[in-house]
């Protein structure tokens, strides 16, 4: 067995077990030292696997968000690309800077697939927004991340300017424009709100009135033809 091979069912096992599972007993599985073991643990846990643990008590994986190597087809590549792509340009400061990073993670395992001169070569492009809507997006999707209240100042159709208290819950991206879905105090039920209509908004240091697991559970109860 290569160390590669080690690693990647070392990380498969941590993912199966759901108490910590000691150096010692990992070394004995896979025929190695528990000095080789820690080794092993340092080198995925600088790839990026979240590991927790310590010496005498064991290693548990945690938010497994770690991908081992792959290998992508184009047509495979090229949807992944897309889908980059959309998020660079509309999903907001802090996802787009979480999509720059995963491009960076990818091309540095595939670079004919992912980097910088990949993207240029490819067949699909992905229209930016205004910069101040992907401001907006990034404060509604701290609200939603922190379960906290929104104070928006809300163009209605004819022109008329709303003010309200709203508790966001999720976003939605539609042809030229997004839209995220909130519960409305002013209203007391849940409203669509486009974000390109917002005059303003503003992150609230309260707390929503009810955990979003609760609120989504509803609103799908209400928009049942609402994918989510």
């Amino acid at each position: 067995m290569t160390r590669t091979e080690r690693l990647l069912r070392i990380l498969q096992m941590l993912r199966e077990k759901r108490r910590p599972v000691t150096a010692a007993a990992i070394g004995e599985h896979f025929g190695v030292s528990e000095r080789t073991i820690y080794r092993d643990i340092a080198t995925l846990t600088s790839q990026g696997a979240m590991i927790a643990g310590e010496a005498g008590v064991g290693f548990v994986l945690r938010d497994d968000f770690f991908l081992p190597p792959l290998a992508f087809d184009p047509h495979e590549a090229a949807a992944l690309m897309l889908g980059l792509r959309f998020v660079l340009r509309r999903g907001g400061v802090g996802l787009s800077a979480a999509a720059k990073s995963a491009q960076a993670k990818l091309s540095g395992a595939m670079p004919a697939r992912f980097d910088d001169a990949a993207a240029r070569r490819s067949a699909f492009v992905v229209a930016p927004h205004p910069a101040v809507r992907g401001q907006i997006l990034e404060i509604i999707r701290e609200a939603i991340d922190r379960a906290r209240k929104a104070r928006i100042r809300y163009e209605r159709p004819d022109g008329t300017i709303s003010e309200r208290i709203v508790w966001p819950i999720v976003i939605g991206w539609f042809d030229g424009f997004e839209m995220f879905a909130a519960w409305c105090e002013l209203r007391q039920e849940f409203r669509h709100f486009r974000v390109d209509r917002l005059a303003c908004i503003e992150l609230l240091d309260q707390d929503a009135g009810r955990p979003r697991h609760a609120l989504l559970q509803d609103y799908r109860r209400l928009e049942p033809d609402v994918e989510l």
